[in-house]
């Protein structure tokens, strides 16, 4: 006659519980606020030492061509340790920025460009308010500030400079301004846009994401400022205002300054694109923001040189490689997996020998919210000789493993040659 095997799902643990608290029915303790219980205790209370220890896994992935920057899913991998191997040949890992950037320094380099000059031919023009200009495929945006000259009959709009709106590809109005009493629209004008449009190419490529910083001055004497996010696309930014309480000019006594504004945190508007390989930046100004006359834009970049990676930093839910490949790499490095929750009766804890004492833990805890102290100490002893014989597992397995400490270094595995400096092409 076959015998039923141990059990360590999740129904054992319930039904260990249920007996270790002398509750055997669901109106002295319900279901659910046990599995409320096991699941507070198997996600905080059991030592995270030993739980993820036993989640760890190899977390492989594959480059793309001049892509450093590869973000994690902490949902499944929450943190990352050495060996890092790259095309099998071991690598270096970093957790420190600081140690990563000093290695891999990104240096800014500066080029300047002037405002690319806009313009388009009218078509037809309304006795309207505002104005309608006909336009074909005009490319405006709204907020764009133009100069019109030429048009023939509705003389009133030319040499005028004015901020349009958008109405379709082929249409835009006036802002502000009612035509109802110009002259009618015969034939003729064209219409100049500047200091707003931008479109232009950095020769220098290719170059680093994030990293890339534009800056000028607006005819109000205003900073302009202008970063990208990384995946291509350029934001205008815009900080917040530095307000004071009490006023600055105010002087109480005992009292200070306090800023309710913080000027670091940003408002940022997509403006237009940037590609990091061909250096092709396209974008338009807000509405109402035109470089001033004179003024230039200023770039900066952090160029790079393309090669095998060998060093990987991982550091906020993200991992970053150099060098920067220029093809597909298989990259291999250890991982905690994210511990998880039981979800039904069927799962097992992640060692089935930690079944019971994951009850007893429970049980203690439910034990202890009802202030049932000789309960409590009644577990105790047997509840210590569980976690005794978790840890010596635990410690049986690490015996002559170096622990890593406060006097170790965040960069671990200098690897070979080939891992130390690369295989440069």
């Amino acid at each position: 006659m076959a015998i039923a095997p141990a059990n360590s799902t999740y129904q054992y643990i319930e039904t260990k519980v249920r007996r270790l608290t002398a509750s055997s029915s669901e109106q002295s303790l319900r279901s659910a606020l046990i599995q409320e219980y096991v699941n507070n205790f198997y996600n905080q209370n059991f030592p995270n030492s030993i739980k993820t220890d036993q989640m760890r896994s190899v977390y492989t992935f594959y480059t793309a061509p001049n892509i450093d920057r590869y973000p994690v899913n902490v949902n499944y991998n929450q943190a990352f340790r050495s060996p890092v191997y790259v095309d099998g040949i071991q690598g270096s890992f970093f957790k420190d920025r600081d140690q990563f950037f000093l290695m891999w320094p990104r240096w800014p380099t500066l080029f300047q460009q002037a405002p690319t000059t806009l313009t388009g031919t009218i078509t037809a023009a309304t006795n309207a308010n505002p104005a309608q200009i006909t336009s074909a495929n005009h490319g405006l945006i709204t907020g764009s500030v133009i100069t019109i000259t030429g048009v023939l009959g509705m003389v009133q709009l030319n040499g005028n400079v004015y901020t349009i709106t958008v109405v379709d590809f082929n249409n835009f109005t006036l802002d502000g301004i009612d035509s109802t009493a110009f002259g009618v629209y015969v034939s003729g004008g064209t219409w100049t846009a500047n200091s707003q449009f931008f479109s232009f190419t950095i020769g220098t490529v290719p170059f680093l994401s994030q990293q890339v910083t534009i800056g000028s001055v607006d005819t109000n004497g205003t900073a302009i400022r202008i970063s990208d996010d990384g995946n291509g696309n350029l934001l205008y930014d815009v900080p917040n205002p530095v307000i004071s309480v009490p006023p600055a000019l105010t002087n109480v006594p005992g009292m200070k300054n306090l800023n309710t504004g913080n000027p670091g945190d940003l408002v940022q508007t997509l403006i237009g694109t940037v590609n990091y390989v061909t250096g092709l930046f396209t974008f338009n100004l807000p509405s109402g923001v035109s470089v001033a006359a004179g003024e230039l834009l200023r770039i900066f970049v952090s160029q790079y040189t393309t090669g095998r990676p060998y060093s990987l930093l991982f550091w906020n839910n993200e991992i970053t490689i150099r060098p920067i490949p220029k093809y597909t790499h298989k990259v291999e490095v250890e991982t905690y997996l994210t511990p998880v929750q039981f979800m039904s009766y069927s799962d097992n804890p992640i060692m089935n020998q930690w079944a019971k004492y994951i009850a007893y833990g429970s049980a203690i805890d439910i034990l202890t919210d009802r202030q049932d102290i000789d309960g409590v100490n009644n577990l105790m002893d047997a509840f210590k000789y569980e976690e005794g014989l978790v840890l010596e597992r635990q410690g049986a397995e690490e015996i002559g493993q170096r622990n890593t400490t406060i006097f170790s270094s965040s960069v671990q595995g200098n690897g070979n040659y080939w891992g130390a400096w690369g295989n440069w092409y």
